[in-house]
C-alpha cells in the first residue's frame, strides 16, 4: 500500500462542488477497535480539560446521523472533556446555517468539504486559522496525511489552516463481478493504466442474450474537479478560467474516448450521477469510475456482486491517483470558543477513534498504515477491496482561487459542457472553448454584484 506522507503527494471528496454530498457514505455501525495512542497525537494537557464549554457542531454532510454523532464524536469527546456539552445539528429545513448566523447562534464547528467551506464557511465569515493553536498545544500535524493539510491550505487565504480533516475519500473503479464472470473475463486489478482500462472497457461492451452491456461509465463531476493532472479551473491570480489548455484537452480526450467506444454511450442524456445509478440499478455496466463513497448507494443490495480496484493512472504519471476529497472539521471564530472547539476536534483524531472509524468504512486521514489497512472491516461491505483507495498516491491539489471559488462553480459548468458534448457529438476543443467562455462570464457576473 502506498500512502502519501510528503508535501509532494498532494486529497480526497465523497465531496468539491462536484462531490455530491448525497454520496457521502451512510456507514453502518460497528464495534470500536482499540489502539494505543501514538506520541504527540493529542494537544498538551491544559487546565482547559476540566473546564466547562458548550459547543454546537453543524454538519452539512447529511449522512452523519444523530446516532453516528453520539457514538463516534460525542462519546470520545466527553470521555476526554467530561464537562463539554455538545449540540449536534444537521443541515436541512430545521437547521439552516444562514438563520443560525443571523440569530447569533453560529456553530462552533462546521463539518463539510473544501467546497462546503467555500459555499458555507467563508461566505458567513466563520473561518478561523488554527495555526497558533497548533503551536500553543504542540499538536503534531505530521500524524495527518499531508495531502489533506496541503489541499486545505491551497484553498485558503494566505495558506491558513481553517480546520482539521475528519475522513477522506477519492475516486476508484467499481466493477460488477457477475458481468465479468458471465463473459469469462478476468476481473480488473489494482494498478491498471488508462490504456489497459480502455481495452477492458471495449472488451466488456457487447450484446448478450438480448441485453446490451456497457463496459464503462464515468462519474465525471469528481473526475473533473479532483483530476489526476492537478489542473485548476480558475487561475489563482488572474481571475480567469484556465480550462482551455493542452492539459485539459489531454484529460477530456481520455474521458471522451470511453464514450467513443461503439455501443458504450448511454441511451439518454449523459449524466455522471446516472452512470453510477445505472451501474447498480440496471446492472448493465461492467465498470464505473466514481468516488469510493458511492458504495453507500448499494452496500445494502444483497444481490449485487461488486468490488473495487484503484483508479487507472496515466502511463507517464505512474502511481498518481486522483486528488483526495476530504471532509473537515472547520472551527468557527464567532463565539470565542475556538480553543475549546480545537481541543474537541483533536480529540477525534486519536489513533483509537480513527481506528474505529476506519473499521466502519470511513477512510482515515492519519498516516498510520495499520489503521488504513482496517478500512471497512466491520462495515456492511466487509471483504471488499477497500485498500484500493490507498493504492496510488493522491494527486496534488492545485492552488485555489480563494476569491472566486466561493462564487463560481466552475466544476459544475465544465461537467455540464462535457455531458452536452457526449450528447451532441461535438469535439473537445469546442467544448473547452465554450466552457471557458461560460466560466469567465460567471466570474464577470460575480464580480459585478
Amino acid at each position: 500500500m502506498n500512502r502519501t506522507k510528503s508535501k509532494s503527494a498532494g486529497r480526497v471528496p465523497w465531496i468539491a462542488a462536484a462531490l455530491c454530498l448525497s454520496l457521502l457514505p451512510a456507514c453502518a455501525g460497528g464495534s470500536s477497535g482499540t489502539a494505543k495512542p501514538a506520541p504527540n497525537e493529542q494537544p498538551v494537557q491544559s487546565k482547559m480539560q476540566n473546564e466547562a464549554a458548550e459547543l454546537t457542531i453543524y454538519s452539512i454532510v447529511a449522512s452523519i446521523t444523530q446516532e453516528e454523532f453520539q457514538r463516534t464524536m460525542e462519546a470520545p469527546i466527553k470521555a476526554k472533556y467530561p464537562n463539554y456539552k455538545l449540540n449536534y445539528m444537521i443541515s436541512g429545513t430545521q437547521a439552516k446555517l444562514d438563520n443560525m448566523v443571523m440569530s447569533g447562534n453560529a456553530p462552533d464547528i462546521v463539518i463539510t468539504s473544501i467546497a462546503g467551506m467555500n459555499s458555507n464557511v467563508i461566505p458567513f465569515q466563520l473561518q478561523y486559522d488554527l495555526t497558533d493553536l497548533v503551536k500553543k498545544h504542540k499538536y503534531d500535524l505530521s500524524r495527518i496525511d499531508s495531502s489533506t493539510i496541503e489541499s486545505l491550505r491551497n484553498a485558503s487565504e494566505n495558506g491558513a489552516l481553517y480546520g482539521l480533516p475528519k475522513y477522506t475519500n477519492s475516486v476508484v473503479l467499481f466493477y460488477n463481478k457477475d458481468i465479468f464472470d458471465k463473459f469469462g473475463v478476468a476481473y480488473p486489478k489494482d494498478g491498471m493504466t488508462w490504456d489497459e482500462t480502455a481495452k477492458l472497457a471495449t472488451q466488456m461492451t457487447r450484446k448478450v442474450d438480448g441485453i446490451s452491456y456497457r463496459g464503462m461509465g464515468l462519474f465525471t463531476s469528481n473526475m473533473i474537479v479532483e483530476n489526476q493532472l492537478s489542473l485548476s479551473l480558475i487561475d489563482a491570480k488572474s481571475d480567469k478560467a484556465s480550462v482551455n489548455s493542452p492539459e485539459y484537452q489531454k484529460l477530456f480526450q481520455l474521458y471522451k474516448s470511453f464514450y467513443d467506444i461503439v455501443d458504450n454511450k448511454p441511451a439518454g442524456t449523459f449524466n455522471g450521477d446516472n452512470e453510477l445509478n445505472s451501474f447498480y440499478k440496471d446492472k448493465n455496466i461492467a465498470m464505473v469510475i466514481a468516488p469510493m463513497s458511492g458504495y453507500g448507494r448499494f452496500e445494502n443490495e444483497k444481490d449485487f456482486n461488486w468490488d473495487i480496484v484503484s483508479a487507472p493512472t496515466f502511463s507517464d504519471k505512474p502511481g498518481i491517483g486522483f486528488q483526495a476529497n476530504t471532509i473537515y472539521y472547520f472551527v468557527s471564530n464567532v463565539n470565542k470558543k475556538a480553543e475549546q472547539a480545537f481541543l474537541a476536534v483533536t480529540g477525534l483524531l486519536t489513533d483509537e477513534v480513527q481506528l474505529a472509524a476506519s473499521k466502519e468504512g470511513r477512510p482515515t486521514i492519519l498516516t498510520n498504515e495499520k489503521i488504513s489497512a482496517t478500512l471497512g472491516e466491520e462495515s456492511k461491505a466487509k471483504g471488499k477491496n477497500f485498500k484500493a483507495l490507498f493504492h496510488n498516491k493522491f494527486a496534488t491539489a492545485p492552488a485555489l482561487n480563494v476569491k472566486m471559488a466561493p462564487l463560481v462553480n466552475a466544476g459544475s459548468i465544465l461537467d455540464k459542457e462535457f455531458g452536452a458534448m457526449i450528447g451532441s457529438g461535438t469535439d473537445v476543443n469546442t467544448m473547452l472553448r465554450q466552457a471557458e467562455e461560460k466560466i469567465n462570464k460567471a466570474i464577470s457576473e460575480a464580480k459585478s454584484k
